[in-house]
Formats: C-alpha cells, structure tokens, sequence
C-alpha cells in the first residue's frame, strides 16, 4: 500500500483503532454534546428510516468521528462531499467545549474538499462504503486484499481496445495514490 502514495504526499496513512485514547476523547466529548445536534446527524436519520432498532453506537457515531478529527491538531482535513456534515460537527464539539472550558484547546479545521476527488468509488463504482459492502480494507491480509482488488468492476471491452479512463472505476481510484504526470500516461495507455 505505501508503495501507493507518492513519496511527497502531504498525506499519512494509519490505522485509527491503532491510535489509543480516541474512547477516552469519544467520552470526554460527549459530556459536551447537546443531544439537539446528535437528532440532526445522517448516520442516526437514515438509520431511523432502515430499522427502529437503533443502538447508542450509531446514535454516537459523530462524537467518535470527532474525536477521529480533532484529535490529531489538525488545521485542515481532507473529505468527501458526503464526509463534510462529520467535520462541521467536529467544529460545532469542538467549539462546545472550547466555550465551555474556557480555553482554544481544540482547533476548528477546515475541510478541504477536491472537487475531482470528493467522493471515492467504491469497487462496484457507487460511492465507497462498508454499508454497501464495495471498500477496499488497506490493513486486510493480503489474500483478502486481492481478492477485493480482483472484484472491482470493469466493462467488458477486450483488455487491447481504447477505452476511456473517465468511465473505469480502476482508474478513478487509482487518481488517489497516482501523481498527475503518471496518471496522464496511464490515461493515455487506456486510449491508446
């Protein structure tokens, strides 16, 4: 996977259940979370709609994404256009406790949303999710790995016909570790 990322990347890559502490915060912050704004939050609406079987978990999702966000000291964070309502809560928590403490201890981030990447295809080229079974887990073994590597939806054009890069979800991913000059000539190989 490192292999992936250029070696200028302004970009780190970890495993969050690796980074100790995140419950401790996730507890923290919600003392300081008005239930109001936990009403609002996606994750707990559209689970309303799928199951009125509906756990904490799901209910506090946004304060342990949160605590994913703020966590680090961060200016900046980079999302999707479906990831931004989880950082404007990370600010609205963050700003909370901030108030309520009387200190700037968390910063507020900005999110930084690149339109040509805002949402990241998932193997069957709808949006990424683990709701929809499509992710690609990049600490999986490596069996695993490929095996969801292998199941990413191609068209059926013969492997030596052109094809165009904009409509293969092989290629949208790969726009998220691949410089731009590499991408250009992998692109026009596809054309080609």
């Amino acid at each position: 996977l490192f292999a992936l990322m250029p070696e200028d990347s302004p970009f780190y890559i970890f495993e969050q259940s690796k980074i100790r502490h995140i419950n401790d915060m996730t507890w923290i912050l919600s003392s300081v979370t008005p239930y109001s704004l936990m009403l609002r939050a996606h994750s707990f609406k559209d689970s309303q709609t799928k199951s009125a079987d509906i756990n904490m978990a799901v209910f506090n999702y946004p304060i342990l994404m949160t605590a994913d966000i703020i966590g680090y000291d961060v200016d900046v964070v980079p999302v999707g256009k479906d990831q931004k309502q989880h950082l404007e809560f990370a600010r609205d928590i963050a700003e909370s406790f901030n108030k309520i403490y009387g200190v700037d201890f968390f910063k507020l981030p900005e999110p930084y949303i690149d339109e040509n990447l805002a949402v990241i295809p998932g193997i069957d080229g709808r949006k990424m999710s683990k709701s929809y079974d499509n992710y690609i887990g990049i600490f999986d073994d490596k069996k695993i790995l490929k095996k969801q590597i292998m199941a990413i939806v191609t068209d059926d054009t013969p492997l030596e016909a052109s094809k165009n890069p904009d409509k293969c979800n092989v290629f949208a991913l790969m726009k998220f570790f691949t410089s731009p000059e590499r991408l250009d000539t992998i692109a026009q190989k596809y054309r080609a």
